[in-house]
This record gives C-alpha cells, sequence and structure tokens, in this order.
C-alpha cells in the first residue's frame, strides 16, 4: 500500500482508507435502503445494537456503547429511536439505578428472521466472485491494521 504516496503526494485510488471508506458506505447505504424497501425503517446504526442485543441481550448501555464503538451519548439517541419504533425497551438496574438495561422487546427480536436474510443477501453480493482464502485475508489484515493503530 505504499504506492498510495507518490511525489510528495497522495495517490488517492491506491488509498486503503479510501477504500475502506468507500465500501463501508456503499454496504451501510445499499443495506439502509433494502431494510426500507422491506417497510423497515432500521439506521445501520440501529442494525449493529441490534446483532449485539441478539447475541446478548439484556446489555447495558454503556456494554452496548463499548460492543458498537459509540460514545455514549450517541448510544442514548440511537435507544431513544429504537425504543420510539419498539424494538427495545429500557429498564433502570436493580443494582445500581445510575445504569440502564436495555432489552429487546418482541418486535425486536422479531426483526432478526426478517433483516438478517437481507443482510446476508447484501454480503453474498458484495463478496461475488472472491475467493474464501481472499477473505479470511482481507479480514486479518483488517484486524492486524487496527491493531496496529490502537496501539
Amino acid at each position: 500500500m505504499k504506492d498510495q504516496f507518490a511525489g510528495g503526494g497522495i495517490v488517492v485510488d491506491n488509498a486503503i482508507g479510501f477504500w475502506i471508506h468507500r465500501v463501508y458506505q456503499a454496504t451501510r447505504n445499499e443495506m439502509f435502503r433494502r431494510f426500507r424497501e422491506i417497510g423497515e425503517d432500521v439506521t445501520p446504526e440501529q442494525w449493529a445494537v441490534l446483532i449485539r442485543l441478539w447475541e446478548q441481550d439484556a446489555r447495558t448501555q454503556s456494554d452496548l456503547s463499548d460492543a458498537t464503538f459509540r460514545d455514549r451519548p450517541t448510544m442514548s439517541r440511537i435507544l431513544d429511536g429504537m425504543q420510539e419504533r419498539g424494538y427495545v425497551e429500557r429498564e433502570v438496574d436493580a443494582k445500581d439505578s445510575r445504569v440502564r438495561i436495555v432489552k429487546l422487546t418482541r418486535r425486536g427480536r422479531a426483526l432478526q428472521k426478517k433483516l438478517v436474510p437481507v443482510v446476508q443477501s447484501l454480503v453474498e453480493g458484495a463478496v461475488k466472485g472472491i475467493a474464501d482464502e481472499d477473505l479470511v485475508t482481507t479480514r486479518a489484515t483488517l484486524r492486524k491494521m487496527f491493531d496496529n493503530v490502537e496501539r
């Protein structure tokens, strides 16, 4: 990826960050479009929260913030929208009244059967023609890059 630098400048079309961002934006926009197409107004940010709650329900807002890489105020706004749509409910933690526990509603749980196939189809289209070994290498490379940046 050193070919992204030339003559003291940047060759944007060779920049890994540029392509990571483009793929992220394109898939994010397409996911939101497909969700709306089937009558669900779930944002990509709400999708990330739903995934984490499907993995493990009844999590604290703080835990969800960490698990979805969102700051606390942003998570609060995301959950406000999800609560308004009937996807989640928030309860005061019995052990600590400052803590809110987020739980899926019946509607939030039901979304899994409706939305996962949509995203699975999107991913299948996105990786069409790419060898499994290449995808494994790409994932490992991105994780390593993330670890390098986080250090």
